[in-house]
């Protein structure tokens, strides 16, 4: 008798990953409300506050800002829609899946409580935003092959083009999910040739789309001069002679004096510790002469010493990648902060005891291998060989899309950014996700014919 009452008090197994998902977003509304802020989010804030928009970053965010500071000013609907976007994105991944009660929990938590996600989750920042929207477009495409809808992908589209449009490399990422949007799109009578076309299509959308979103700006700012600089003072450093053109450095900086400051995990030590100074490379306008001069220094420097160029990259890499050092600001894994910029509005640091919990637990894990890179991509390609065997499954399908998804993003990471956590986010949340579903999700033999690869089954 109390066994079937408590099977009928049983939370239905279709209803239970919107339970988990409404019980998380309630965690991390109380754990980080109103979403911490770094100097990139209080800029950003300050340009959608009506501030001198740049390129600097994608403004796709300043827009959205702007739309949600007219309804409740601060981060906090921003905040917000991230997290509504993350978890329903991973409901409707799971629910598409149809698994019982234990696995739909143990991958839910297990893929949101990954440290990084976790971490990263709690700030308003575009690498949240990206990782967000692609999460909720996988889970929309996934509903729409398991209940064989089209609507599903209309449902998609806008996360789609949010995340193009809200990091420069993001369109890399989209690729492999442009490649299935096509694919559920066309159904099972459109040819390969097609599917490639019509992928191609939606791919040149989304990016078009960014470029738009891109050139909205009152200031366009050459970010190449950024990589320029660095790399230059890289290859000074290495081989002794000052490369820098001389309106790049303050007067009197020599080589031994740039080496003090030079760091390879980042460029904004040697911006802010030198005596003589150096010139920021986002905050001033370039002539086209300072330009030309610049850019001929730079392709000159890699040229004459590639050997200096590729170590640097390596050592970046490995920054990148590896545990952080603890010498190294805390700051490139997370900010517990609410910086403010200019005139923007205070906002109040939450000093729960929940957050100042979470908080003391990411200073222990800051200089471990938990908050380092390279261990989420590892788990990424051992889950891949069980990954291609489940190729005919949605589960195996969709963690193969991610696993590409998350190479053809990291690959220009590699090349072009420091060493800061937050730039991995999408890379380690996707691996996590595609070995949870590779390994942990098994729905039953019913469900797993019924979600074979082959879309739109029932129309043929």
């Amino acid at each position: 008798m109390i066994g079937r009452e408590a099977r009928s008090l049983a939370v239905p197994p279709r209803l239970l990953p919107w339970l988990v998902a409404f019980a998380g977003f309630a965690f991390d509304v109380a754990a980080y409300w109103p979403g911490q802020m770094s100097f990139d989010s209080a800029y950003t804030w300050w340009q959608a506050r009506g501030g001198a928009t740049t390129d600097i970053a994608p403004p796709m965010l300043i827009f959205v800002w702007r739309a949600c500071d007219a309804l409740v000013e601060g981060p906090g609907l921003v905040f917000a829609l991230h997290l509504a976007l993350f978890w329903s994105g991973l409901a409707l991944l799971v629910g598409a899946l149809r698994l019982d009660r234990w696995r739909t929990l143990v991958v839910m938590l297990v893929v949101a409580f990954a440290p990084v996600p976790w971490l990263l989750r709690g700030h308003v920042w575009t690498d949240v935003g990206l990782f967000s929207a692609l999460l909720f477009a996988v889970g929309a495409m996934a509903r729409a092959q398991a209940t064989e809808a089209r609507g599903w992908l209309v449902v998609a589209l806008p996360a789609l083009f949010y995340a193009a449009a809200i990091r420069y490399n993001a369109i890399a990422a989209l690729l492999p999910f442009a490649a299935w949007f096509a694919w559920l799109a066309l159904g099972p009578a459109a040819s390969k040739r097609h599917v490639a076309l019509l992928a191609l299509a939606f791919f040149g959308l989304w990016f078009a789309f960014a470029v738009l979103i891109s050139a909205r700006v009152e200031r366009k700012v050459p970010l190449w001069t950024a990589a320029a600089e660095w790399e230059l003072a890289a290859i000074s450093v290495s081989t002794g002679e000052m490369l820098l053109p001389p309106f790049m450095i303050g007067p009197g900086l020599d080589v031994p004096e740039l080496a003090g400051a030079f760091r390879d995990w980042s460029m904004v030590p040697m911006l802010q510790s030198t005596q003589h100074g150096m010139r920021d490379p986002f905050m001033t306008d370039y002539t086209p002469d300072e330009l030309a001069r610049l850019r001929t220094a730079w392709f000159d420097a890699v040229r004459r010493h590639p050997g200096a160029w590729i170590v640097h990259h390596w050592r970046r890499a490995v920054a990148l990648l590896g545990v952080h050092d603890p010498s190294w600001p805390r700051e490139l894994i997370y900010v517990d902060d609410e910086i403010r910029y200019r005139d923007n509005p205070r906002v109040l640091r939450n000093e729960s005891a929940l957050h100042k919990a979470l908080m003391r637990a990411a200073a222990r894990l800051g200089t471990t291998s938990v908050l380092a890179g390279w261990p989420y991509l590892l788990i990424g390609l051992l889950a891949a060989p069980a990954a291609w065997r489940r190729r005919r499954e949605l589960a195996g399908a969709c963690a193969l899309a991610l696993l590409a998804s998350t190479w053809l993003y990291l690959v220009p990471l590699l090349l072009l950014v420091p060493a800061e956590l937050r730039y991995l986010g999408w890379c380690c949340l996707a691996s996590v996700l595609a070995a949870a579903l590779a390994w942990l999700s098994r729905s039953s033999r019913r469900d797993a014919a019924r979600l074979a690869v082959s879309p739109y089954r029932n129309s043929r």
